[in-house]
């Protein structure tokens, strides 16, 4: 069994390492407007994002405060109070802070400043992946 791990962790370890050396290709050479569309892909996507999780929060926050006044939550309204906030409440928090931080203003002024030759904000930074730059 012992032999057994050793050798499949070799393996593994090898495909990594193997996996970690390949040379750039010309995908990681990439124009100034390749970034900006890439720019624009990234807050689209985290602003659908943004409207997707509000909508939830605010329908499941919707859904509790109508089944607690027809009756169906037994009485309790301090259990309703705690599931519009968490069950609803939470979901429309991420929502309203995903629209904000990836507004259309903030989109203009970080592709300004790029434009400008500053370099990106720290949380656009994070989320420019590759996927954003193929589309």
């Amino acid at each position: 069994m012992k032999k057994l791990l050793l050798s499949a962790g070799l393996v593994l370890s090898l495909g990594i390492s193997a996996h970690a050396q390949q040379p750039a290709g010309p995908e990681t050479m990439r124009t100034h407007a390749d970034t900006v569309q890439a720019l624009h892909n990234l807050f689209r996507k985290h602003r659908t994002g943004g409207v997707v999780w509000a909508g939830i929060g605010a329908a499941v926050a919707g859904r509790v405060a109508i089944a607690s006044a027809s009756g169906d939550s037994g009485g309790n309204g301090g259990g309703t109070a705690v599931g519009i906030g968490v069950l609803g409440g939470v979901p429309a928090a991420i929502g309203v802070g995903k629209l904000l931080r990836f507004s259309g203003s903030r989109e203009a002024a970080a592709i300004a400043a790029y434009d400008a030759g500053k370099p990106l904000p720290r949380y656009v930074q994070r989320r420019l992946v590759t996927k954003y730059f193929s589309r």
